[in-house]
């Protein structure tokens, strides 16, 4: 909803509000924005990538770049998009941390990003309640955070657990919750409820073009990549198939920040680049007279 620490945005930016700047900074430069148009599907042919839009149009590129991102990870429950930004949340900065204030919270997660949200909110909740569906936290969990919530008295933890049913009208008012050992279900009256069992990334269309990509379905980019052209050596941003690039979440091994998207962003452009231009210099031998010469003998 906010993001606080971004460089040049002292008092937090919405994330709406920075995709917006950057909308008009992008058209600024000459770049063609069409607004609300979906890739419906995705070929690749002699070194070509071709998307056809939900228009039916096709585009044919030279090189593509996939900046497609991820999406939080939803449990399959019934009014969980109805308490979105309605007591149910995705991350916890500072906002969050004062309008839940000497309350009771929930915490769903058990991986570091859960653990530093727990800590975080520790200092300003009642009570910090932590939901896991494994029996501890040493598997998914920083030794270090580990040991920080095991010092701090209003945290507990409550392993082997499942989300079950939340409950409200305009927003949440109650969370449910069942013990997956013996069945048992808990029922808490509260207002607030963190989500944090991670993301998933965007390439439900990428995932058929023979992309490769890491067990959670993340783009692998750079020397990590088992390219079919053993000769050919991916830049770092470079996925399995030259000329198709990958930055932000979507990629395998990013940062899942707003700050390393634009960097990645800002250094995939020298990468094209390149490619591009040896992309020319090779046609340009392969249409030299010399070149047309050795092919007819």
């Amino acid at each position: 909803m906010r993001i606080e620490n971004y460089l040049g945005f002292p008092t937090g930016v919405s994330g709406a509000e920075l995709a917006e700047r950057a909308t008009v900074q992008a058209a600024k430069f000459g770049a063609d924005l069409p607004v609300a148009t979906t890739v419906a599907g995705l070929t690749f042919d002699d070194g070509y990538a071709t998307a056809r839009l939900d228009s039916h149009e096709t585009i044919t590129t030279k090189c593509l770049l996939i900046a497609t991102g991820a999406r939080y990870r939803r449990p399959e429950i019934d009014a969980l998009t109805r308490f979105e930004g309605r007591g149910v949340w995705y991350w916890a900065s500072p906002i969050e941390a004062r309008i839940c204030s000497r309350q009771t919270v929930v915490i769903v997660g058990g991986g570091n990003s859960a653990g530093q949200a727990a800590v975080f909110l520790a200092n300003h909740a009642a009570k910090v309640i932590m939901l896991i569906r494994g029996p501890g936290l040493a598997a998914t969990m920083s030794r270090y955070l580990i040991d920080r919530i095991q010092g701090t008295a209003n945290i507990e933890l409550q392993p082997h657990q499942e989300l079950k049913e939340l409950e409200g009208g305009d927003s949440l008012e109650a969370v449910s919750w069942r013990d997956r050992r013996n069945g048992q279900e808990r029922r808490l009256a509260l207002q607030h409820l963190f989500m944090f069992i991670g993301a998933e990334p965007e390439t439900g269309l990428i995932a058929e073009c023979g992309l490769e990509l890491d067990k959670a379905g993340f783009i692998i980019t750079g020397r990590a990549c088992a390219c079919p052209l053993s000769e050919y050596k991916p830049e770092p941003l470079e996925s399995s198939i030259p000329g198709v690039f990958a930055v932000g979440d979507v990629r395998s091994g990013s940062v899942k920040r707003v700050g390393g998207a634009i960097g990645e962003g800002a250094q995939v452009v020298a990468s094209i680049h390149q490619y591009l231009a040896r992309q020319d210099a090779a046609r340009a031998e392969r249409l030299s007279p010399a070149a047309v010469a050795r092919a007819s003998v």
